[in-house]
């Protein structure tokens, strides 16, 4: 009778053993790398990246809610979006792959695309593109017609008043300002209404007050920087539903006075901090504010005694030394100038603002070029 090799069991059970050992491995290896990001792991100075944004589009008057998969989401990430087109309601944070942002589009925003920005607390922002689309949402069906009244009860003794209105603009008077100037423009036009609002493109020249005296004059108290530029430039009437006009105007140079003796030639130096500069803007937030009640109001980035701050009516957002601003960028998006720009302070936080004159691509490049001038 022949004996059972034993030799060779015992190999072919200890090659059993270890192709079930690799396999064992394999599977905690893969379940490692599908793991979520954990919380704990995301430093507020971590770049987020966006992944995926669902939906990706809406059409103008939607009100809906989107998801953005992506990594690197630390406690108090936010969602926001420079210019008028798109605004963000509310954000969350849902985890650290994942947010979601409840959205409305403005009824008048125009077929295109426009840029959805996600922060950290002291983060490079990080954009993505959402599309808006052609077309309107659709609208509630609509109630059955009444009857017709008879025609001796509908006619009115007045046309009605549309609901939407664009101004229009005749005339501009005085069509110009000297720099270092305090002075009152009248504007002549129609369909100006209660709540019209006047910018200019040119950033040196501010807006102290605008009324309305009637539905075709405006009277616009203006003041020009010392240091505003001279040249062509264009003021823009807008109306409260964001129709608006494109008017020209100008800021005419002021010759110096001759010296009444020689003086010697003075070297170049930087924008002195003592001369005060101001630059109204849009605040679009930083992640330590509530998402709800930014950018509603007007304000001014100021540029004095070597500081600067921004402004919201009488609320001073921040006061800082000029020695204490780490960046001030444009907030791009592949390359492309999104109208909006963002302040990193060396302590890490970032505030994202957008011109006050809402016509933000070349007018957030001045405001950049000219607030880097200032810094030490």
């Amino acid at each position: 009778m022949m004996r059972p090799d034993f030799s060779i069991s015992r190999i072919w059970w200890a090659r059993q053993l270890a192709v079930f050992v690799l396999i064992l491995c394999a599977t905690t290896f893969a379940s490692a790398l599908a793991a979520p990001q954990a919380d704990a792991d995301i430093s507020p100075a971590a770049t987020p990246e966006i992944q995926q944004v669902n939906p990706n589009q809406g059409a103008p008057g939607a009100h809906l809610t989107v998801t953005i998969q992506g990594r690197n989401f630390s406690q108090g990430a936010y969602v926001s979006s420079p210019g008028t087109s798109l605004r963000v309601e509310s954000s969350k944070r849902v985890s650290a792959t994942q947010l979601e942002a409840e959205l409305s589009i403005n009824g008048t925003a125009q077929p295109g695309t426009v840029s959805l920005l996600v922060s950290n607390p002291a983060s490079r922002t990080t954009a993505a593109p959402f599309t808006i689309a052609s077309g309107q949402a659709p609208a509630a069906p609509a109630a059955p017609p009444a009857p017709p009244a008879p025609v001796a009860e509908i006619r009115p003794s007045a046309p009605a008043t549309p609901e939407v209105t664009t101004p229009e603009v005749t005339a501009v008077d005085p069509p110009r300002a000297a720099v270092g100037s305090d002075t009152t423009v009248k504007i002549t036009g129609k369909n100006f209404v209660q709540g019209t609002k006047v910018s200019f493109a040119n950033t040196g020249i501010r807006v102290l007050d605008t009324t309305a005296s009637s539905s075709t004059e405006l009277a616009v108290h203006i003041k020009v920087a010392p240091d505003a530029a001279p040249g062509a430039t264009n003021l823009y009437v807008i109306n409260p539903n964001e129709r608006e006009v494109e008017a020209r105007f100008e800021v005419a140079g002021k010759a110096p006075a001759a010296p009444t003796t020689p003086v010697a030639p003075a070297a170049p130096a930087k924008t002195s901090s003592a001369a005060t500069q101001r630059y109204e803007a849009y605040h679009l937030g930083n992640p330590s504010e509530i998402v709800q009640t930014r950018g509603k109001l007007k304000g001014a980035l100021v540029l004095s005694s070597g500081k600067l701050r921004y402004e919201e009516g009488s609320k001073i957002l921040f006061d800082v030394a000029l020695s204490d601003i780490k960046e001030i960028e444009i907030v791009t998006f592949g390359g492309a100038n999104l109208g909006a720009f963002h302040i990193i302070l060396k302590s890490g936080k970032t505030y994202i603002f957008t011109p006050g004159s809402l016509h933000s691509s070349s007018d957030s490049q001045k405001i950049v070029d000219s607030l880097r001038k200032a810094l030490p």
